[in-house]
């Protein structure tokens, strides 16, 4: 159909269109561009575990098994404790399971008085005295409501022997708001939750 000068009612449903479709291109540099985030290691340089001062150790991150849904670029965060959502307009800025290794050593390298913490896969040639190996379940936020980290883990020597029951912690915190950073935020405390609750099991295993 079109006017009686042509053109402005086909030009209207094409913006309609659009509409409909949230893709309407108004010119260039109009996209909305995702906000990338990474987790953050929070330990401090006071902090050290009892049972492990003074001991020269080498200590292994990983491996980490990881759970499909958390593999992706987006954000994701639950509703109504069924259902997953992935966040518009906010991503990682590299892969989540990459940045959890990561989080994880940084912390750990400060809660232990050495430098010799490694993420898997490391180098043949390495080998750890101690290996902390984990299956994260759950790593996600309810917004609003709380963040929490699922994950049965272990202690093990440089053989591969077990130091102990493999243990699963549910650890949990409140958010500080509904917002993408806020869900950022609580992850990162999750994670130095974890590593403080590992390397205090460590420090006890080597004291008995």
């Amino acid at each position: 159909m079109l006017g009686k000068n042509g053109g402005p009612i086909i030009v209207g449903l094409i913006l309609i269109a659009g509409a409909l479709y949230g893709c309407v291109n108004l010119g260039k540099g109009t996209e909305r561009l995702p906000r990338l985030y990474l987790l953050s290691a929070m330990a401090s340089v006071t902090e050290t575990a009892a049972g492990i001062e003074g001991r020269d150790l080498a200590i292994g991150i990983g491996p980490l098994a990881f759970p499909e849904y958390l593999n992706r670029p987006q954000i994701v965060t639950r509703v109504n404790g069924r259902e997953l959502q992935t966040a518009p307009f906010a991503n990682w800025a590299e892969p989540l399971q990459q940045n959890v290794l990561r989080v994880l050593a940084d912390n750990i390298t400060v809660l232990t008085p050495t430098e010799a913490v490694y993420t898997y896969p490391w180098q043949a040639a390495w080998a750890p005295d101690y290996q902390l190996q984990m299956d994260i379940s759950r790593f996600d936020a309810d917004r609003g409501g709380e963040a929490v980290l699922a994950v049965r883990w272990e202690w093990v020597d440089r053989t591969g022997k077990p130091l102990m029951g493999r243990m699963h912690s549910v650890l949990r915190i409140p958010l500080a708001g509904d917002d993408d950073d806020a869900v950022v935020a609580a992850l990162s405390r999750l994670l130095l939750d974890y590593s403080r609750l590992t390397v205090a099991v460590l420090g006890d295993l080597l004291r008995s």
